[in-house]
């Protein structure tokens, strides 16, 4: 969740670095009314969840309050053109609703300047629960990093169980070893005969097991990996 919300407030920097006389003029935006007479009465007392989960007709209601009041800046169908932060990205839990009416009431103001416009006193938060309902149907997971082929390899072979890349696990990390091995001119082939080997006291009393069951092909080519950098 912290990783969701520090990304949304550099996305909003970036924004006004990159597009600072939109941004100003999204504080001139008129917010739009929102008929919320179909859904439960919340109260006065300010919600730190989203009570209207799932529900149908708040998703409904939803869907046609974002298209007035946020599509503008966030996206049709909360598709972000780049201006404003994605949406779709927003974890869907309790700390995430917290952060996500706040900011709606409070809105967003860095040096001065208008970056959202607060909705506090101007929208209900039935409207802005509702709202919050259809961004969840929209909810896309980060994409996950990409693995390069050679770090694929590694993990086909079992060596990240006991190597990481630049930290020292139950055997040393790549890099130290490329940095050991760096000036050396028969590395590759010293490695390749001490990986299928296997043994101890070179990095440490835990042994490494043989990997002779690994074809010589794929140790030859993760060795040269791991002796460029492993990057």
């Amino acid at each position: 969740m912290q990783v969701v919300i520090r990304f949304l407030t550099a996305a909003i920097l970036l924004a006004a670095a990159v597009a600072s006389p939109i941004v100003h003029a999204h504080g001139d935006v008129t917010p739009q009314a929102v008929d919320v007479s179909t859904l439960k009465p919340l109260g006065d007392q300010r919600l730190e969840e989203n009570p209207y989960r799932g529900d149908k007709e708040a998703i409904r209601v939803g869907t046609s309050a974002y298209n007035q009041n946020c599509a503008r800046c966030h996206g049709l169908e909360v598709i972000s053109g780049g201006i404003a932060p994605d949406l779709r990205k927003l974890d869907i839990d309790k700390e995430t609703d917290k952060y996500f009416i706040e900011s709606v009431l409070r809105g967003k103001v860095r040096n001065g300047a208008v970056y959202m416009p607060p909705f506090e006193g101007i929208m209900s938060q039935e409207a802005i629960w509702a709202i919050r309902s259809y961004i969840d149907t929209r909810h896309e997971e980060p994409a996950a990093a990409p693995v390069s082929p050679m770090a694929a390899l590694a993990k086909k072979s079992t060596c990240l169980s006991c190597h990481a890349v630049d930290a020292r696990g139950v055997g040393p990390s790549y890099r130290e070893v490329a940095k050991k091995y760096a000036k050396d001119k028969k590395a590759e082939a010293t490695l390749l005969a001490k990986v299928k080997k296997g043994g101890s006291g070179n990095w440490g009393k835990v042994p490494m097991p043989p990997m002779d069951a690994v074809p010589e092909a794929d140790l030859k080519a993760l060795i040269k990996w791991i002796l460029a950098g492993a990057n």
